[in-house]
């Protein structure tokens, strides 16, 4: 009776021990990939305009001297046609290794593309967050060691002006063949200006072709901006600056 009452014991810990394991594997596999974003711009660079996939990888929970590598796969057909591509595979290829004191070590990394059409921040950013656009998967060979679905979107270069799209602008309807002239040559003749962190509240809008802008006039200067890229803005030649205030002066 004694041996069974041990052996009963035995079992139970046995069965204790193998969940704890499991547990304890469970959240080292989690531990694989500690997180992973979708970023526009760069802190650094204010003139960057790309889309950069990042990754931060955590040794620890992967097995010894695995090798792999890492790819974001873009599930959304938006997103893969600003970029132009539906994969992004980062060309090193990685190898675990541990410590000092069986410490992990900590591995960032992704890749950047170029955006190659018109887009808006709010629309990227819904699809990240909401749609499972993108996929980030570290494989070796045909198998997957760990995969999760990238939802955090960074925004590194903030807008010069931010519009409410409710808000009532004064738009400036081009009619006349001259009036499209003056303005289509104020935007050709424009400089783009460096080092702005801030612009004050545009006060019109104007339309051309397919593209529509945010102005700014005083008596000094006038500025335009692109409605698709809030992030750039250009000044009006001396000259443009008043043949489009001639305008505004008759509208």
């Amino acid at each position: 009776m004694r041996n069974i009452f041990i052996f009963i014991i035995f079992i139970s810990m046995l069965f204790v021990s193998l969940s704890a394991c499991q547990k304890e594997d469970e959240k080292l596999k989690g531990l694989v990939i500690e997180s992973s974003s979708v970023e526009f711009g760069s802190l650094q660079n204010p003139e960057d305009r790309e889309l950069h996939f990042r990754v931060q990888i955590n040794d620890y929970g992967m097995e010894s001297e695995q090798e792999y590598k890492v790819r974001f796969i873009i599930q959304d057909a938006h997103i893969s046609d600003l970029i132009a591509t539906e994969k992004i595979e980062v060309p090193e290829t990685y190898k675990t290794q541990l410590l000092r004191n069986d410490e992990a070590r900590t591995i960032v990394t992704g890749g950047s593309k170029e955006i190659k059409k018109d887009f808006t921040i709010d629309e990227i950013r819904k699809i990240i967050e909401k749609d499972e656009a993108v996929i980030i998967e570290l494989y070796d060979k045909n198998r997957t060691i760990d995969r999760e679905v990238v939802t955090t979107f960074a925004e590194n270069i903030k807008p010069l002006v931010k519009v409410n799209p409710n808000a009532k602008l004064e738009h400036i309807k081009l009619k006349e063949t001259n009036e499209i002239d003056i303005f289509s040559r104020a935007i050709s003749d424009s400089n783009k200006e460096q080092g702005i962190s801030y612009i004050a509240y545009p006060e019109y809008t104007f339309s051309l072709a397919e593209e529509s802008y945010f102005l700014w006039v005083t008596e000094n200067n006038g500025r335009i901006m692109n409605t698709k890229d809030t992030y750039t803005i250009y000044s009006l030649s001396d000259s443009s600056l008043k043949e489009v205030k001639e305008v505004i002066d008759k509208k």
